[in-house]
Formats: C-alpha cells, sequence, structure tokens
C-alpha cells in the first residue's frame, strides 16, 4: 500500500509539473537548476519501490530508472551549458514582483538573453513569453559590462502598476506585467516618451553645432551637457550620470550623429572610446 502511495504521489506530482510547463508556469526555485531535483526525487522513488516490489513492479521499476538517468545527465548538462543567472525586483505598488532570467553567450558578438517571470508571492512565477529581450553588442561596441549592467537593473524602474522600464545599453526597454490591452496602452505612453526624446536629440544636436553653452538632456540615466570654451574656441559634449550608474561612463564627447546602418544615435569621439550608442533612431 505505501508503495502504491509513493507512485500516486510521484506520478501527481510529475503532472503538475507537466501541466504547468505547458501553460508557462513555474516553481522559481527550481529554475536555477532546471528539473534536475524532480528527476532525482523520481530516480530514488523508482529505486526504493523496484528493492521492495514483486518482480513485475520491479522491472517496471528498473526500466523506469534506465529511462531516467541519461535524461537526467542529458538535463544537468544542459543546465551547466545554459548558465542562467537570476534576480528579482519587488514592486512598490504590491506584493508583486518580476523575476528576470538571463545570460550572457559569445561568438565573435555578446548576445544577452532576458526571460521574465510575473510572480506575486516568489514560489510560482508565469513566464511573460512575450517579453522576453535579446541585445546584441558587437566586439568594438562592447562596453565590458555584466548582463545585468547591460539591461541597468539596478536603475530599474517600476513607470506603472505593471510596467518596468530598463535603462538599457541599446536604448530602454519595457516589461508589461498586465494583459494585452493594458500592454498596448502603455506601450503607446512610451513611444510617445521616446518620440520626445528624438526631438530633444535633435535640438541638442542643433545647440552643439551652433555651440551654445550650457543645454542639457537626459537619455538613458546619462546628463548630456553642452560646453563651449570662447577662448579656445573648442566646443564639446560633456557625459555625466547621479552616482556614476549611466550607461555611460563620466567622460566628454565631441559630437551626436545619426547612424542609419546600426539604427542608432551615436556619440562619437569621446574620451574612454571612439563612439557609444546613445538611443535608437526610432522609437519601439
Amino acid at each position: 500500500m505505501n508503495t502504491k502511495k509513493a507512485l500516486y504521489l510521484l506520478g501527481a506530482m510529475d503532472l503538475l509539473l507537466v501541466i504547468m510547463h505547458f501553460t508557462d508556469y513555474f516553481f522559481l526555485f527550481l529554475k536555477p537548476t532546471g528539473y534536475i531535483f524532480p528527476l532525482i526525487v523520481n530516480f530514488l522513488v523508482l529505486a526504493a519501490v523496484a528493492y521492495r516490489s514483486t518482480q513485475l513492479r520491479k522491472r517496471l521499476s528498473i526500466v523506469g530508472m534506465i529511462v531516467i538517468l541519461p535524461a537526467l545527465l542529458f538535463h544537468s548538462f544542459m543546465v551547466m551549458l545554459w548558465d542562467y543567472g537570476y534576480t528579482k525586483i519587488d514592486s512598490p505598488w504590491n506584493k508583486q514582483s518580476i523575476m528576470i532570467e538571463y545570460r550572457l553567450f559569445s561568438l565573435g558578438e555578446s548576445t544577452y538573453q532576458y526571460h521574465f517571470y510575473k510572480t506575486r508571492f516568489g514560489i510560482v512565477g508565469k513566464l511573460l513569453d512575450d517579453q522576453s529581450i535579446i541585445m546584441v553588442i558587437q566586439g568594438t561596441e562592447h562596453p565590458g559590462l555584466e548582463a545585468e549592467e547591460i539591461l541597468g537593473v539596478d536603475r530599474a524602474e517600476w513607470v506603472t502598476e505593471n510596467t518596468m522600464r530598463f535603462p538599457a545599453w541599446k536604448g530602454m526597454k519595457e516589461v508589461h506585467l498586465g494583459g494585452s490591452e493594458s500592454a498596448r496602452g502603455e506601450k503607446k505612453n512610451i513611444e510617445e516618451t521616446e518620440e520626445e526624446i528624438l526631438e530633444e536629440i535633435e535640438v541638442f544636436i542643433e545647440k552643439v553645432e551652433n555651440q551654445e553653452d550650457g543645454h542639457t538632456i537626459f537619455v538613458n540615466g546619462n546628463q548630456l551637457a553642452t560646453r563651449y570654451d570662447e577662448a579656445a574656441d573648442e566646443s564639446w559634449i560633456e557625459v555625466t550620470s547621479e552616482g556614476e550608474q549611466g550607461s555611460i561612463p563620466r567622460q566628454q564627447c565631441t559630437r551626436i550623429v545619426p547612424d542609419e546602418e546600426r539604427g542608432y544615435y551615436m556619440l562619437e569621439e569621446c574620451t574612454h572610446r571612439w563612439e557609444y550608442p546613445l538611443f535608437p533612431l526610432e522609437s519601439s
């Protein structure tokens, strides 16, 4: 009877995990190790059943163990290969939180991949499968930052109850936790904000060309200010950020130019390196 109970409980656990997987729900504490722990539980329970059971049930349990062991080894290898990192950000609005799953892989260029899970109590999370973000950074552009810094996790903010904004290396990124209707409305507001930033950048470029001093704008956590030394007849752009937390380090640059090929406004001829991507040419 105890053997039957163990098999029933094991079957219920496996069925629950399968249903959750296909509905994009996950136990968040299992994410760092994938399904290694449930596979180990399956293997151990079947081993115990094989040891205590009749001949037929023992044979079936051994077959199950033979199937599970290679699956366990393969899955363990894949978890190590994926090498995901995790961080969680709580919402100030309620008990809602967002968990970020991220990793970096390089093949001549650095690719940063981010998945987001909506969770209310930190135990079960729902994958926001249409909110994933991928950023590809060429070797010549790479700022030498970690994956969390590329996304701007430490400077992320909740702009609404269901929207989180990340000042990412390649422009502002938004993650919407609400329904599709709410997401569409919030996306429209974001696009309007981005349009305003694009207009400010164009005005700023004009100020730089006219050698006007003291005009400032804020882009992705960076403050850009026009500077002009009348005695030396020299102008430049001063880049700073509060607490040195901006996506571009404190330095001086010469100009901002639109790069149609890359699709970005680029800060050029800077102190630390030649150029930095500043903001996308078009709103998202």
